[in-house]
């Protein structure tokens, strides 16, 4: 008996996701584990792998097509099932007017079709694993403009070429064809699904969450001192960032701070027992918060070989499912740009989140003399609903400690 394979919760706030890609073709065998798609969501794009045995029979989603959480994009059976005309309701159908809602903002929904009809369009738009990634929309442009999809650079999810990319490519040309022509002064971009998401998110925190500010020196001459010593001992991989001992450092403070890790929620408070800190990680196409589990309980050398695959995962766009939800914390580090202090946004429902600023050497006084030390700005934003300015204040002077005598750290 045929079985649906709905689309997966891929991260805590996923609402639906969109099929980029098909990794297997109608009639293809499915062991489970296997890749089955590739799936954008509202955080990223991830691998969706088959939790089903049996005969690929169906694809209930194009590629470039949407489904709300939940709902069968594919159906796994009997390859004994496979070419009986099955009617499929018009919300899931395959077609590709799905992905060209998506490109020009307009009603995505479709007749009701059958298998037979299905595995023609899939033949059509599936190809080899090294087909070029394109919407529906940006490929029926690009054949209007007589355009090479090979030579034109995608912008969007995973280097996927849009309409914006095939209309950009088609004004190139034109340009070049008649140097007197005049491109269009301004252009208007599509908002990619993590965009809109991140809009969305973003406007809800700052009209939402009533923000307040600290903000305070610290001086990181040890912890560098301590950091050159132990990247000394350890292997290349093992080596810490100041990033690193920040976010041992918040782990540790944590601890001893339940306002700071918990949430408001449901008009109560929600106290987390793990610290699970959710680290800015900026991609092409926006901001993902990639979350570093247990933090509270594994030594700084793990956290750093942790966060550097994590880190380099969310860049590369290879999440995995579980990498960007379950964060009771955030710290997001813009120092490495030259930026001496901000303030971030709070990640709701997260009580608060550590923006770190660059190290610089300043002049400072110590013991009634001016000398030279090694200076970062920490800076808190916190939800007044659960954390008040003297616990916050308390919680930004522990971790300030705790930076300030970088050894235990290393306990």
């Amino acid at each position: 008996m045929a079985r649906e394979v709905p689309m997966p919760r891929l991260s805590d706030t996923m609402e639906e996701g969109r099929v980029l890609q098909w990794y297997k073709q109608v009639g293809d065998s499915v062991k489970k584990g296997e890749l089955l798609a590739e799936i954008e969501t509202d955080k990223a794009v991830m691998d969706l792998e088959s939790v089903e045995e049996g005969t690929l029979l169906q694809l209930l989603v194009a590629e470039g097509g949407s489904a709300a959480l939940g709902a069968p994009i594919a159906l796994v059976g009997e390859e004994s099932e496979l070419g009986k005309a099955v009617a499929v309701d018009a919300p899931s159908a395959m077609e590709s007017a799905a992905g060209e809602a998506d490109d020009a903002g307009t009603d995505g929904s479709t007749p009701a079709t059958t298998i037979a009809t299905q595995t023609a369009d899939a033949a059509r738009t599936q190809g080899t694993t090294g087909r070029i990634k394109a919407s529906p929309l940006a490929r029926r442009i690009a054949d209007e403009q007589g355009l090479d999809l090979s030579r034109i650079k995608g912008t969007g999810p995973a280097g996927r070429i849009v309409k914006d990319d095939v209309e950009k490519a088609a004004r190139e040309v034109a340009v070049a064809d008649d140097p007197t022509a005049m491109p269009s002064e301004s252009e208007v971009a599509s908002l990619s699904r993590m965009q809109a998401t991140i809009v969305r998110r973003m406007l809800e925190s700052k009209t939402t969450v009533p923000h307040f500010y600290l903000t305070l020196e610290v001086d990181m001459s040890a912890a560098k001192a301590m950091r050159a010593e132990v990247n000394a001992a350890w292997s290349e991989e093992e080596r810490i960032s100041f990033n690193d001992l920040v976010i041992r450092a918040t782990a540790m403070a944590l601890m001893r701070h339940p306002d700071a890790n918990g949430s408001y929620q449901d008009g109560g408070f929600v106290y987390h027992e793990e610290a699970n800190i959710g680290i800015a990680v900026a991609v092409p196409s926006g901001l993902l918060v990639p979350v570093l589990k247990n933090c509270d309980t594994k030594p700084l050398r793990q956290l750093a070989v942790e966060a550097k695959v994590l880190v380099e995962r969310t860049r590369e766009g290879k999440n995995r499912p579980g990498d960007l939800e379950g964060g009771t914390f955030t710290v997001s580090n813009l120092g490495m740009f030259g930026v001496r202090d901000f303030y971030a946004i709070v990640n709701p429902p997260q009580s608060a989140i550590i923006a770190v600023g660059g190290i610089e050497p300043r002049p400072v006084v110590r013991d009634g003399e001016i000398v030279v030390r090694d200076i970062m700005y920490l800076s808190i934003s916190a939800d007044h609903r659960i954390l008040y300015g003297a616990p916050a204040a308390e919680f930004l002077r522990d971790l300030k400690g705790l930076l300030e005598n970088p050894y235990n750290l290393l306990i």
